[in-house]
């Protein structure tokens, strides 16, 4: 090997801060492109150099600093997501369901971590080493990967429809609140989430034989899953006065049974936030001692300013 031709190229390699491309070493050399890949290639073999993510390279003892990331702090959650294999490709696909995460991080990079139990963690990253975060039209964030990336006993069981997973984030890493997560759906959601966080654990929604909850409240072993309604039942619309009540109705009709079904299951009460004009309904208030012998809470706010509040704090006393 001619030492004369690859030296200005180490010497780009000791003094560089970034990694470099092909393209960056023949604009700074002042090389034709394929000479300048000819070369890097070769440093490569005979490992000069190192080889990185979109035909990026850098000097060997700078690789464990692109891969680095600081230690994780704060609380970790989980949000939904699945994954599937990539039609025609080696590689997968995975789909993070929370647009106030994807529109906070759309186009930063990440990388991947699997736990177990189908359970993720993604990390922020550079994009020398980690793997690009797009924000889609639908509001949710796409993840592609390669295969190599994720343990074989989730591979096996991948196929072009879509697996369930979870992927879990810090916080703090993204720059993200526990309000931004949580007003994916409404920003009550996120309002409440954020008082309940003082008082103990919380969850993102999930499914629990078949009910959906806005937010699951856990606390000494016990979990509380919260539903938010602030739909007003006299406000104006294109149906009909008796067809909109009906529908509404249904509505609430429908959570109620989902949380009796929730207490005889699990055994810990449920709550159902709903605007006080609620109240003024004959029907709903015949229920209400009703669905208490099944721990069914039925709370009324205005949803005004400051209402999440006073609402955390009478769900925590629930459980004490």
């Amino acid at each position: 090997m001619n030492e004369k031709l690859f030296a200005p190229i180490y010497k780009l390699f000791d003094d560089a801060k970034n990694p470099y491309s092909i393209k960056d070493i023949a604009k700074s050399l002042n090389l034709p492109y394929s000479i300048a890949k000819q070369r890097l290639h070769k440093l490569e073999k005979i490992k000069k150099i190192n080889r990185m993510k979109r035909g990026y390279y850098c000097n060997p003892s700078l690789i464990f600093k692109y891969n680095q990331t600081s230690s994780p702090s704060g609380a970790i959650y989980f949000i939904n997501a699945s994954a599937r294999i990539m039609s025609g490709s080696n590689g997968i696909w995975i789909t993070i369901y929370n647009s106030g995460f994807g529109e906070k991080v759309n186009n930063q990079y990440c990388t991947i971590t699997y736990l177990k139990d189908n359970r993720f963690v993604i990390r922020p990253s550079n994009r020398f080493v980690g793997n690009k975060l797009y924000l889609l039209k639908c509001r949710s964030l796409a993840l592609p990967i390669s295969r190599k990336r994720l343990p074989d006993q989730i591979l096996s069981k991948l196929s072009n429809k879509c697996s369930v997973i979870k992927i879990g984030i810090y916080l703090n890493d993204w720059g993200i609140s526990v309000k931004d997560l949580f007003s994916t759906e409404s920003k009550e959601e996120g309002e409440l989430a954020e008082e309940l966080e003082k008082l103990g654990s919380i969850e993102k929604k999930d499914k629990f034989n078949n009910l959906k909850a806005d937010i699951l409240f856990i606390k000494k072993n016990k979990k509380i899953p919260i539903e938010i309604t602030n739909t007003n039942p006299f406000s104006k619309g294109k149906l009909k006065n008796s067809r909109r009540s009906g529908v509404k109705s249904s509505l609430i009709f429908e959570r109620l049974y989902f949380f009796i079904k929730w207490n005889i299951l699990y055994g810990s009460p449920t709550c159902l936030i709903l605007n006080e004009n609620w109240k003024n309904l004959s029907w709903l208030e015949k229920e209400l001692n009703f669905v208490k012998n099944y721990k069914c809470n039925i709370l009324f706010t205005d949803f005004e300013k400051g209402w999440a509040k006073p609402i955390a704090q009478e769900i925590n006393r629930l459980i004490e």
